[in-house]
């Protein structure tokens, strides 16, 4: 296990429900150096403490692993408004090469760094793709496509599901970390869903009770095709949210 552990991370995270071998907390270690490194040169998160950055990044990040039973080999999860890689570069890492991990990331600094993270970390099941959502949600090679798509801190719900929804098959889900306000998100959200293709929509706590952490995960499975009008140009679905 890394020397750059803290001994509070494993505690945390089994807590969580969260159980992973010496070599992967490792990587996380490692991943992190390489977030709080180049968090120095520009901007990839508000959080600079190492300590917190474990707890409100990589262990956040897990929470997601919940949504990750039984994975077989060539399953595939897009992470879009990927930033500094999360959630999609510790997933990657936890869950190991049965999971093939796509980083959509827009910037293209941040999307460089995520491709140094993915070769200094000898990550083979990370591909990243430096284009905005809209558009990869158009292209042949990513449209509905992905068993699992993630996405964190991408905004209100009802923008993220016309960034994500294309991109998944049908009968795949989306995982989307949201905070406590979830359930006006979701009341505003029941028009894009609908036109998107949307089925189940669940809502899930990750956390223990007496952490007092109130974020959620919002679980949207896929049950019709996404029409070829969606997702809508650049900058359109911000702008005039479905």
């Amino acid at each position: 296990m890394s020397d750059s552990l803290p001994a509070f991370v494993p505690e945390e995270a089994q807590r969580l429900g969260i159980t992973l071998p010496p070599e992967a907390w490792g990587k996380l270690a490692g991943y992190l150096d390489l977030l709080l490194e180049a968090n120095e040169k520009f901007n990839l998160t508000a959080v600079r403490d190492r300590d917190e950055a474990w707890r409100t990044h990589i262990l956040d990040s897990l929470t997601l692993l919940a949504g990750l039973q039984d994975l077989t080999p060539g399953t595939r999860l897009a992470d879009v408004g990927s930033g500094g890689g999360l959630p999609g570069v510790p997933l990657a890492i936890a869950a190991g090469p049965n999971l093939a991990v796509t980083l959509i990331e827009a910037t293209g600094k941040k999307a460089n760094f995520l491709r140094e993270c993915a070769v200094k970390l000898d990550l083979p099941n990370v591909t990243v793709v430096a284009e905005r959502a809209e558009i990869v949600g158009h292209d042949a090679a990513h449209r509905q496509q992905y068993d699992l798509v993630t996405a964190r801190a991408l905004g209100p719900l009802r923008i993220l599901l016309e960034y994500t929804l294309p991109l998944l098959k049908v009968g795949g889900q989306l995982l989307a970390m949201k905070g406590p306000s979830v359930e006006e998100e979701l009341d505003q959200s029941q028009r894009a869903l609908e036109v998107l293709g949307a089925g189940e929509v669940s809502v899930f706590e990750p956390y223990p009770e007496d952490t007092g952490v109130r974020k959620v995960i919002v679980r949207v499975t896929k049950s019709r095709p996404t029409t070829k009008a969606y997702p809508r140009r650049p900058g359109t679905p911000k702008q005039s949210p479905l």
